[in-house]
């Protein structure tokens, strides 16, 4: 489906020949920028460059993966790229770098050790095009999420603080509420649980003959029944 807004995919292609094209749409005002980087095979994966470009108009993205076909001497099946998905900047930014902070809240942590680390100057653009710029938004945005104001506010920051830099005071107190919630409800497994416990120790006391009483101090003491 023709679309005019950023994409992305994943590309096996060469680095030169994918440059090539990507500077090639560029200059025929097909596309107002592009953004790149090359990622070494993980866990069974080959070596893989990460895409995005932002268009200049409304194109089908199913015609750029057919440009993208790289047929090589000898080898039947040309090299490509995946179909070409919706783009956030600051995500795909964040995820090219594999930034930690940004793996934990999008992916609980499950991915943390699991991806080599990369730096926002081995993504490669156009001239015009501030990198660096990009980058400190996409981690100025997610310093704003709300799994990261939560995760601030269990760390013991204040609310009022926290609304006072800024943060939207619907989403403090949205989250206030929800941990508070959270609280609650582990005091009560928490209570549960201990009252369990005390009913097996009494019926562990009872079972070896004794009674619980309380002395004339106010103590806990066994006696023998």
């Amino acid at each position: 489906m023709a679309t005019q807004k950023p994409i992305s995919t994943i590309s096996y292609n060469t680095e030169a020949f994918l440059k090539e094209k990507l500077d090639t749409w560029y200059q025929a005002h097909i596309i107002q920028s592009y953004q790149y980087i090359c990622h070494k095979g993980e866990a069974g994966d080959k070596d893989h460059i990460h895409v995005r470009i932002e268009p200049n108009k409304r194109i089908d993205p199913m015609d750029l993966q057919e440009q993208l076909k790289e047929y090589q001497m000898g080898k039947e099946k040309p090299l490509g790229c995946r179909p070409f998905r919706p783009s956030k900047e600051e995500d795909w930014f964040l995820y090219a770098v594999h930034d930690e902070d940004y793996l934990k809240v999008k992916y609980k942590g499950g991915e943390k050790g699991e991806k080599l680390p990369y730096k926002w100057e081995d993504i490669k653009a156009p001239e015009d095009y501030d990198v660096e710029i990009a980058f400190i938004r996409a981690k100025q945005k997610l310093e704003h999420t709300g799994a990261n104001i939560a995760h601030r506010m269990r760390q013991g920051e204040n609310a009022m603080k926290l609304i006072t830099e800024g943060e939207n005071v619907y989403t403090v107190n949205a989250i206030m509420r929800a941990l508070n919630f959270t609280e609650y409800e582990k005091l009560q497994k928490e209570f549960i649980e201990l009252s369990r416990r005390h009913e097996q120790l009494l019926d562990l006391i009872d079972r070896a003959g004794y009674v619980v009483e309380i002395d004339e101090e106010d103590k806990l003491k066994l006696t023998k029944v």
